[in-house]
């Protein structure tokens, strides 16, 4: 005797078990800032501590050659757009995937028995698919603007393709699903018209 469907443990093949292995590769992403450097050391002072004391009425003169110094690293590295960029990024990428898992979930978790529980799941699965591609347009985004490919030591590509492919399939079963409901429907409407009749 088979197990009905809604009983069944999930699959380690189910659409939200790779959403999970799939977000835990972007999450590895954001921790390593991309594979950029963030921190970047400060170079040492132009101007040194036994400078300072040596010639205490220079001061001015030591503070004005330092500010320079400043202002010409940051123009040169762009630290703070960097640092703010990579921030930005990486927010986004986290609540992407937050939202990609909790779409999923939600969606596995209507039973589906009436037309509008049918429609539900399926706009959380539209919306599922769309959080995978807010991922990938701004893992593209970042990419291009740092010119790295994240690519080289991460299975990020196959892995979204597996989701989506998952993702894809499982929202197709729930369209044949409620075509094959919608249909019982107007049987059972029909059935009920003709017997009034």
């Amino acid at each position: 005797m088979s197990v009905p469907a809604w009983r069944r443990n999930r699959s380690k093949l189910d659409a939200e078990y790779e959403a999970v292995k799939f977000r835990v590769i972007v999450t590895q992403m954001i921790m390593r800032n991309f594979g950029l450097k963030v921190d970047k050391n400060k170079q040492k002072p132009l101007v040194s501590q036994r400078l300072r004391q040596q010639y205490p009425d220079l001061k001015k003169f030591f503070d004005k050659v330092e500010k320079y110094q400043d202002n010409v690293e940051a123009s040169m590295e762009l630290k703070e757009y960097d640092k703010w960029l990579i921030r930005k990024a990486r927010n986004r990428l986290y609540d992407y995937g937050a939202d990609l898992i909790k779409y999923i979930a939600g969606a596995n978790e209507i039973k589906c028995q009436f037309g509008f529980e049918y429609e539900d799941r399926i706009r959380l699965q539209d919306k599922a698919i769309s959080m995978l591609e807010d991922i990938s347009q701004e893992v593209n985004y970042v990419e291009e603007n740092f010119n790295i490919d994240l690519n080289k030591y991460m299975n990020y590509a196959a892995q979204k393709k597996k989701c989506k492919s998952l993702l894809y399939k499982w929202k197709r079963s729930t369209v044949k699903q409620y075509e094959a409901w919608l249909k019982e429907e107007a049987e059972w409407e029909e059935a009920i018209h003709a017997n009034y009749d």
